[in-house]
């Protein structure tokens, strides 16, 4: 059985090891307040794991059916990791419809390694005649624009600083959307940002989806939200 990823490690791990800590003062010193503490701790990690495990495969599968793909749609996974959302659309289309993902950020082997692994996940679902993964440049895309009927970016673009690039960087996404192609973004961060970008760029219907428990990263403040944007 194949296990699990985690998204960001070392922050489920930082908050397990504060649990120990707090579980060891309490034992030591006898006070009620470390239990609660304790307690807390615990509840912050099962929400990011759940939000990790189970709550992005959700919040994923419901943002894909807010495109409205037709199968032979041409469609943007912009920010692609592993290549599992890359599948899900893919699976999602028949010839002619292709999925396009974009590893983004700097080249280096672990980016390298990473590219790798969404080619291979590619294979393992037999969608490699269907969809295509490359390395690009998120401020200077290399597609024509008007290309895409749809455009998905997962917890890419709160990455992308400073907020002259983030812009930069969603006014590369809406060149290359069609007139009637729908944007989403799924992020935590800068909606208010993205929203005002996208209306000076000619969108007039956006709007912004709440998540839920299944996107807290641990916290209520850390919140998924899914934006949707389209021109008309």
């Amino acid at each position: 059985m194949k296990s699990k990823r985690v998204d960001a490690p070392l922050v489920p791990l930082a908050i397990a090891l504060a649990a120990m800590l707090s579980i060891g003062a309490a034992v030591v010193w006898h006070q009620w307040l470390f239990w609660l503490v304790t307690v807390l701790l615990l509840i912050c990690l099962g929400l990011y794991l759940n939000a990790s495990w189970r709550g992005k495969e959700q919040i994923i599968d419901e943002t894909i059916t807010y495109l409205h793909l037709s199968s032979d749609a041409q469609v943007l996974d912009l920010g692609t990791d592993q290549g599992k959302v890359l599948v899900k659309l893919a699976k999602r289309l028949t010839i002619p419809g292709h999925a396009t993902g974009v590893k983004v950020g700097r080249k280096s082997a672990q980016s390298h390694n990473s590219l790798a692994r969404a080619k291979d996940s590619l294979q393992a679902a037999a969608m490699a005649d269907r969809a295509s993964v490359q390395a690009a440049d998120i401020l200077n895309l290399p597609f024509k624009d008007h290309q895409f009927d749809g455009i998905l970016i997962w917890m890419t673009l709160h990455q992308v600083k400073p907020t002259i690039n983030r812009a930069r960087a969603v006014q590369e996404a809406a060149r290359t959307l069609k007139s009637d192609g729908t944007l989403a973004i799924i992020d935590f961060r800068h909606f208010d940002e993205y929203q005002k970008i996208l209306a000076g760029l000619g969108f007039h219907d956006i709007t912004v989806h709440q998540c839920g428990v299944n996107g807290w990263w641990g916290v209520p403040w850390l919140s998924t939200k899914i934006l949707l944007a389209k021109r008309f």
